[in-house]
């Protein structure tokens, strides 16, 4: 525990920079001590300017690492005598300031106005439609509420339409839309859709209800909605603009319909002394946010000016929610504050420290016992212990700790101490539950305040005062998007504890109806916590998630538990977006709440985990709604659709170009095959990067309607191919603009053809019935001991779990079979006919795969069916080790050949190692990834050929940790014995500082980290041949950090993969020469050859395809070398020969002796010689 604030080392900082700007007070978990622009709680970072000067912070730096001061710049902008200036630390980037707003459209103007009995014209939202005819009335518009100007008779929609002016538009950089309604809009501008809410369809046609009913808020003292406009210079036009929306109704029938809108316009500069800013509108404060969070955890601020002198830092300590840390009385000595002065003066009361979180005598978890007595400690002394058994947070209206707390049933426990100055403990929380045991299922234990759920008026969890009788209960509490706090503790099987403060709200659809909800759990600094950092989900590589969802299975609830999870880990190897599915229990302040589906949440973040974007970069598009970004690119590309000639060629290389082709067959045939029949209209996700070149993707979610959902009858042998291209289909499920897109593409001959091909592979693997019934056999055993359990807790969900998972087990069976005749007639296709492939190796060995379409089967021979109209695309793709020969049917074919699969066709690819007699031995032997400023070469690399041949590096490739940075080496590309080739990132810079004659490759357009990482050299087939990863901090030198020097290799027959290993250049580097440091390995050299022999290392290891394996000799003898599987049986005899002295290396292919593939596990690689064994650990890994 830390009890005082030690200020001296402040004190240099403040004593040197007296007179300029102070880093005041910082707020790194923020729950409401200051609002955004945008209303959320960021962390926050106050500046305070103490002299008698204006201070201009442009260019300045403002970080939360020290290695990089300037993280984030200041725009132009100054602070003046006295005065404090916020900064948000979001995360965000922000540094457009906007000081003046006008209301250009309020409340009571005129609008033209347009009653929805039938259809308006198409152009009616256009700039330029005449409505003239159109009928006039002041905003706004409704039924006759009090907030009503102008009354309408009962109708499903209305259309209004707003022309206005618009001044310079070039100063303008924001636009607002608040507008209050009931129950849904549409807005417009210039005739393109930037806002809507609650209402599907492109357009919504005039008679089409809500997805549900939305109350205004007005007419009750609340405020209108929000909504930006994003495209500003597409779309504002200097002059004449008009603001166009459709207002709809839940129904005809409903009681109420009401539209208020108000339009407003931010500048930059101001064209008028007195702008109009509607009361009624919430204009947060336009303000700076830094491209950084700050952790809660603790770190360093950094404020710099443009010299990169440090001007003031300032350490936050471990803060808990709303309290900061500052200056005292803005001084020099450094407090926490409990309560925070955002752009005031801090305070004189600060506090001593914190408290130590409070200990107990036993952790959460389940017990065989019908009682326990829970102790409480604390490391603090003199300390009142106030503790809760309800799940709510203590304060000192809580329980009085005095002695042990005896609990008799079920109980959460959370507890946290007091003290006069000091700031309270965190408040500890623990689940006890006693008489049971886990289940072999991970747990999840929730803790909040009984009121946050099941409270009348405000809990999320309970119906309240506005719902309707009717399923699914719109206007229920739990219909509305109300977030409270929540403590999270996951137990897993093995008891590995996971604890977090967050947020919880109700997740999902019509299934909020259902008793047991879906929620949705979020990580906010206003909690405590930023990320949840812990791997969820074992099976990914992520380890940290900002928010998940437990899913009560949706529309699955009442039938089997686990439809949406089965079905979507189907195509868990497909290149398709799928949520991980995790089935866990529940239990909600010591009550068992049931079974529940742990699940990635599906938004920005989840695309931002499994793909190398900015999750604040990238256009999400949900159903025809943009939930990140705009939906202008997508829009775009429905024009382009729909106008071109989808038989050209061109169309379609620009098409592929603007999607991901394989990402959308694989989505439409993962749907269809399913039999989703709530989608395509519905429950669709979509998303691409903004960048240049960024590829529409689709996201497979929510698919609990397939696989036989109860009221879809058989299923398994409906035609959800015709479904899925109907072109005049209802608003739900399959409406027109849903099915556009995918009709379009089918019209092209090359998507036709990928489309059913890839189906093709699919029936040959993820589709056939014993791939699908033996996953469900596997769910349905790991959960079926538990159902009785969950519906005990829950009668109305799982009902007939048996019967409801032999539907499931019925469709797998059938629908294969029905796929393929819809397949067929839709296409018009021949019978598909037998395709048969097989891989051999003059050296006994497969030496290789086959490719077909998208299919690389592991086992040879394999076969599988195809449509013989159809042809198919098959490519030999050689080891790591081996070069394809030919293929042994047509041997003056290449590698890659295209084919139609007719008369039981039989392909075998042939193979040949180019390892026999040599050993390729290319070693990155010299970086360069940081050059001096008087030096700046550009990074490059230096490659050395420490093998007994030349080796044609054509095709092959040089990477990064970034799998999208690659460079690929140009055809005749050859590096000779002994000899060096070298790659820059740019040529002409290396050029200028190395003139003399060097085998050049390049440039390459990616640099190196100056902060260390891992670099690859690939053969090409995709075969490691070299890896460094690199760092630029000890034990690796650190003087190829920006001083001018390189990292050098001491020696080529070295082991790069050790700092060790490395030295620093005299120089600037010897590219395309021997190394400056050079040191080759000699008898004499006592530090490098060993008195005996000695098994030295693996690389990679673990492994996938090939390791390398080096050993030292001190003199020259006949070694065996061989693999061991663990239970020490002889696997591979690798080697039985002499050896010279000094380092030597082998390679070995993760096969037996008899050329077959060895499965994942752990082997032994054993080095034997006359007097002496040594053996080390390979993980092969399949």
């Amino acid at each position: 525990m830390f009890r005082y604030f030690w200020v001296f080392s402040f004190m240099f900082f403040y004593t040197l920079f007296a007179q300029s700007i102070q880093i005041n007070e910082i707020v790194s978990s923020n729950r409401d001590s200051f609002l955004d622009e945008d209303g959320d709680a960021p962390d926050w970072i106050e500046l305070y300017n103490p002299t008698s000067d204006n201070i201009s912070l442009f260019n300045w730096g403002l970080s939360d690492d020290i290695n990089d001061s300037f993280r984030w710049r200041f725009p132009n902008i100054s602070i003046g005598p006295g005065q404090y200036l916020m900064v948000m630390a979001s995360n965000k980037d922000r540094v457009d300031i906007i000081p003046y707003w006008e209301t250009v459209i309020d409340w009571g103007d005129d609008w033209s106005y347009f009653v929805g009995n039938q259809e308006p014209p198409t152009s009616w939202n256009q700039l330029g439609f005449n409505i003239n005819n159109w009928d006039i009335g002041p905003s706004g518009f409704g039924y006759g509420d009090n907030d009503d100007n102008t009354i309408i008779s009962s109708v499903t929609s209305i259309y209004l339409v707003k022309p206005f002016f618009i001044d310079s538009s070039e100063q303008i950089k924001k636009i607002a839309l608040h507008i209050d309604y009931d129950d849904g809009f549409v807005a417009y501008l210039n005739g393109v859709e930037f806002a809507r809410s609650n209402i599907v369809g492109y357009p919504p046609n005039h008679d089409q209800g809500t997805e549900g009913w939305i109350e205004a808020q007005m007419y009750s003292g609340g405020d209108p909605s929000l909504f930006w406009v994003d495209s500003l210079d597409t779309w504002v036009q200097e002059g004449q603009n008009v603001l166009a929306i459709q207002v709809h109704n839940f129904d005809s029938n409903s009681s109420d319909m009401s539209c208020i809108p108000f339009f407003t316009v931010g500048r930059n500069v101001s064209i008028d002394n007195n702008p109009n800013v509607a009361e009624e509108v919430y204009l947060p404060g336009s303000m700076l946010h830094t491209n950084f969070k700050i952790s809660s955890a603790g770190e360093t601020v950094i404020l710099t000016n443009t010299d990169s002198t440090v001007v003031d830092s300032l350490y936050t300590q471990n803060l808990l929610p709303d309290v900061s840390i500052g200056r005292i009385n803005d001084g020099y000595e450094i407090g926490m504050f409990i309560s925070p002065t955002p752009s005031r003066s801090n305070s004189e009361e600060s506090v001593l420290g914190v408290l130590d979180e409070l200990i107990f005598s036993y952790p959460s978890g389940f017990y065989d016992n019908s009682t326990m007595s829970i102790e409480i400690y604390s490391n603090d002394t003199d300390v009142e212990i106030y503790y809760t058994l309800d799940g709510s947070e203590p304060n000192e209206s809580a329980y009085l700790y005095s002695s042990s707390i005896s609990i008799n049933e079920n109980k959460v426990i959370r507890a946290a101490s007091y003290k006069n100055g000091w700031l309270t403990s965190p408040v500890k929380t623990s689940t006890y539950i006693l008489n049971d045991e886990s289940h072999g299922f991970p747990t999840l234990f929730l803790s909040t305040a009984p009121e946050n759920f099941f409270d009348y008026n405000t809990g999320i969890y309970v119906m309240g005062p506005n719902a309707s009788s009717e399923y699914p209960h719109f206007g229920a509490n739990f219909w509305e998007d109300w977030e409270k706090p929540i403590y999270i503790e996951l137990l897993e099987t093995d008891n590995t504890y996971f604890s977090s403060p967050a947020g919880v709200k109700i997740f999902g659809g019509w299934s909020r109806g259902q008793d047991q909800k879906s929620l949705s759990v979020f990580a906010r600094g206003e909690y405590g916590a930023t990320e949840f950092n812990y791997p969820l989900f074992p099976n990914l590589e992520i380890d940290s998630y900002q928010s998940f969802v437990l899913r009560n299975s949706g529309n699955d609830w009442n039938f089997t538990m686990l439809r949406d999870g089965y079905i979507t880990g189907i195509f868990e190897d497909v290149d398709l977006e799928i949520q991980a599915y995790r089935p866990a229990l529940v239990y909600l302040n010591g009550e068992f709440w049931g079974l529940y589906n742990i699940r990635e949440k599906v938004n920005e973040h989840f695309i931002a985990s499994h793909h190398s974007v900015d999750p604040d970069e990238i256009d999400l598009i949900e159903v025809q709604t943009a939930n990140e970004g705009t939906i202008d690119n997508y829009n775009a590309l429905i024009d382009y659709v729909g106008n071109a000639n989808m038989e050209n060629q061109d169309v379609y290389d620009s098409l592929s170009n603007w999607i991901d082709i394989d990402n959308h067959i694989n989505y439409n045939i993962a749907q269809i095959f399913i039999d989703n029949r709530d989608w395509p209209g519905n429950n669709i996700k979509y998303w691409r990067p903004q960048s240049d070149g960024g590829l529409w993707r689709w996201i497979l979610y929510d698919t609990d309607f397939g696989f036989g959902i109860p009221w879809s009858g058989l299923a398994y042998d409906y035609n959800t191919l015709e479904f899925a291209v109907e072109e005049d289909g209802p608003g739900w499920p399959n409406p027109p603009w849903s099915t556009f897109l995918f009709r379009k593409m089918l019209e092209n001959s090359n998507y036709r053809e990928r489309f059913i091909n890839i189906f093709s592979d699919r029936f040959n693997s993820i589709f056939k019935p014993q791939h699908l019934v033996a996953r469900l056999d596997s769910l349905g055993s790991y959960i079926q001991d538990i159902i009785p359990m969950h519906q005990a807790r829950w009668p109305n969900s799982a009902q007939d779990w048996g019967n409801h998972m032999q539907t499931i087990d019925n469709f797998a069976d059938n629908r294969y079979v029905y796929m393929r005749q819809h397949l067929r007639e839709f296409f018009d296709l021949s019978s598909p006919e037998y395709l048969l492939i097989n891989v051999l190796s003059q050296a006994g060995a497969h030496g290789g795969k086959i490719k077909v379409n998208t299919i690389v089967p592991e086992n040879y021979p394999w076969g599988g069916y195809y449509y013989p109209d159809i042809p198919i695309e098959v490519i030999a793709v050689p080891d790591p080790g081996y070069v394809f020969l030919r293929w042994a049917q047509f041997p003056d074919s290449s590698e890659s050949i295209k084919i139609h699969p007719e008369g039981g066709l039989s392909l075998t690819a042939v193979f040949e190692s180019f390892l026999a007699g040599e050993t390729i031995d290319l070693v990155i032997n010299e970086i360069n990834y940081n050059s001096s400023d008087e030096f700046d070469t550009g990074d490059w690399v230096e490659i050395y050929n420490n093998g007994t041949d030349s080796v044609n590096i054509s095709n092959w490739y040089f990477t990064d940790e970034n799998e999208d940075h690659r460079f690929t080496f140009p055809e005749n590309s050859i590096i000779g014995v002994d000899s060096y080739i070298v790659l820059a990132q740019d040529t002409n810079s290396f050029s200028n500082f190395f003139p003399q004659e060097v085998d050049l490759y390049g440039s390459f357009d990616f640099g190196l980290s100056g902060g260390g990482e891992e670099i690859s050299l690939y053969d090409l087939s995709g075969g490691l041949i070299d890896q460094v990863e690199y760092d630029d901090s000890l034990p690796w030198p650190i003087e190829p950090d920006g001083n001018g020097p390189t990292l050098e290799l001491i020696s080529p027959d070295s082991l790069n993969d050790l700092a060790s290993s490395w030295s620093f250049s005299d120089g600037n580097g010897t590219p395309g020469y021997i190394n400056s440091v050079i040191s080759p390995l000699s008898f004499e050299n006592e530090k490098t050859i060993p008195i005996q022999p000695l098994l030295r290392s693996a690389f990679p290891n673990p492994f996938n395809a090939m390791v390398k394996i080096k050993f030292i000799l001190p003199s020259r003898q006949n070694v065996e070398i061989s693999i061991l599987n663990i239970l020490g049986e002889n696997v591979r005899l690798l080697s039985n020969n002499q050896y010279s002295a000094g380092i030597n290396t082998l390679l070995w292919d993760g096969k037996n002796d008899y050329g077959q593939d060895l499965s994942t596990g752990v082997y032994l690689c054993r080095l034997k010689t006359k007097n002496y064994n040594s053996s080390i650990k390979l993980l092969l890994v399949k």
